[in-house]
């Protein structure tokens, strides 16, 4: 494990395993059962909670954190009086060749395959896959008991909430929201988040309601509500979304 001259790891536990060819700064903390491999690189003040395991050729910012408990450890910890936050049993994987930008924090649970990259103070909520090759902008929330393909680029500020499903090669606009709550807490409904089939895209500032499917090509103009279901490759725009025209067959 590689380190500056002049400096002394905080906290590494004796249980951690850490490849010598990989940089730890002297402000990170590294809980038991946390596997770091070759040419990983760890930035100031990252927290990384077991059990994690970060693959080879990642690279993680300043002040992230990784594996953060869920909610009943938290309350555990309340109970049990320990200075010590533990996330063992609650596996979080990041693949190889990630980017993990400052400030994101990522729960366990969670498994990121090769080629992710987050921007800066995303958060990642447990029980969530994401495929290899995607983005994730800054200030995105995942909230969740979410799936997500591979090369999708999720744009600055995007919400995705419990239980949505995103396909492969998906493009979510700045600031595009998915929803799950039909009735906003004013009745009861079971959560059900969208589903967006491979190889849609979100404009800006769109919205998609709950329990709605987009399919396979569809593409949703900005600042467009959607409300109902679509066809393949429809093209929707405005407040309620309506159907303007099929994408184009020379369209990708």
């Amino acid at each position: 494990m590689k380190q500056e001259n002049n400096n002394k790891v905080e906290e590494i536990h004796p249980e951690a395993k850490i490849h010598d060819d990989s940089f730890i700064d002297a402000s990170c903390v590294i809980g038991s059962g946390v596997i770091i491999e070759k040419d990983v690189y760890i930035s100031q003040g990252a927290i990384i909670y077991g059990e994690a395991v970060i693959k080879k050729g990642t690279y993680v910012g300043e002040r992230c954190i990784i594996g953060h408990p869920q909610r009943d450890k938290l309350q555990k910890l309340i109970t049990s009086k320990s200075k010590k936050i533990e996330s063992e049993g609650a596996l979080v994987t990041i693949g190889e060749n990630n980017t993990i930008r400052s400030g994101t924090i990522i729960y366990s649970d969670v498994f990121l395959e090769s080629g992710c990259q987050t921007g800066h103070n995303v958060l990642i909520r447990e029980n969530t896959k994401i495929g290899e090759n995607t983005l994730i902008g800054t200030n995105s929330v995942i909230d969740g008991n979410v799936i997500i393909g591979k090369n999708v680029s999720i744009q600055t500020g995007v919400y995705i909430p419990l239980y949505s499903k995103i396909g492969d090669f998906v493009f979510m606009g700045p600031y595009s929201k998915l929803t799950n709550d039909k009735y906003m807490m004013r009745k009861k409904y079971p959560l059900k988040g969208p589903i967006v089939e491979s190889y849609v895209s979100i404009g800006a500032n769109a919205v998609i309601l709950p329990n709605i499917t987009l399919r396979e090509r569809t593409i949703v103009g900005a600042s467009s509500v959607v409300t109902k279901n679509t066809e393949k490759a429809d093209i929707l725009i405005g407040n309620p979304a309506r159907v303007l025209k099929k994408v184009p067959e020379d369209w990708n």
